[in-house]
């Protein structure tokens, strides 16, 4: 028997033998993470690694976890199950972001605000929040000339409630005026514009102000007042 022990062993110690292999949901899943609340305060950042860990795979929190998500700075684990689950070095669940029918990971139910996990991006650390887009914009071709000034007021739309109104300047490139842009809203981690006539563009936060999201011709939005 103590043969067949050390026999094992040898064999597993091996250089050629092989690894568990990873799944392709735990790579998808790998990397440096933002975790932020929708309110428009900063957010930390998140390292989930596959390497095994008790309770799970390894989270690496930041150290600024501890005073902007001071519960997260409890990870030690990540799993995964219709989502990313953090646990403590209890096992502890203390976090659970679920996928919606966007794929976005989110907190659920009644947890106000929700806290949001998206890819790590340079310069950026908060998700997009109303009251902080009031004001002037300029789009433009990133190092581009200014297309259209268009202004996110903080009044519905005429005839909508659920938007806030967006009035483009007077003098607008044909390729942004013939969207009609007439209304803009956050939804989760990106800022919608919309047109009278179904027309619509999607910018998520970037480090020199908000990027379209969406294919075709690179695009952003400038604060100017």
């Amino acid at each position: 028997m103590r043969s067949r022990f050390l026999a094992l062993v040898l064999i597993l110690a091996a250089p050629g033998a092989r690894a568990e292999p990873v799944p392709d949901f735990v790579k998808d899943s790998l990397g440096s993470w933002l975790a932020v609340t929708d309110d428009g305060k900063p957010g930390c950042r998140i390292t989930l690694e596959a390497g095994s860990t008790i309770g799970g795979r390894i989270a690496r929190p930041e150290p600024a976890c501890a005073a902007r998500l001071p519960r997260l700075s409890e990870a030690t684990a990540w799993t995964y199950e219709r989502g990313v689950r953090l646990h403590d070095a209890t096992r502890r669940i203390i976090a659970r972001f679920e996928e919606d029918e966007t794929t976005l990971l989110k907190t659920r139910g009644d947890e106000v605000p929700a806290t949001l996990l998206v890819r790590a991006r340079p310069g950026v650390e908060r998700a997009p929040f109303a009251p902080d887009l009031y004001g002037t914009w300029a789009m433009r071709r990133p190092d581009g000339p200014t297309l259209c000034e268009v202004t996110l007021r903080r009044t519905p739309p005429p005839g909508g409630e659920e938007s806030f109104a967006l009035t483009p300047g007077p003098a607008c490139d044909p390729a942004v005026a013939r969207l009609k842009l007439a209304s803009w809203r956050v939804e989760d981690f990106a800022l919608m514009l919309y047109g009278t006539d179904g027309a619509s563009l999607r910018f998520e936060p970037g480090p020199e102000g908000y990027d379209k999201a969406e294919g075709g011709k690179p695009l952003r939005l400038v604060r100017l007042r």
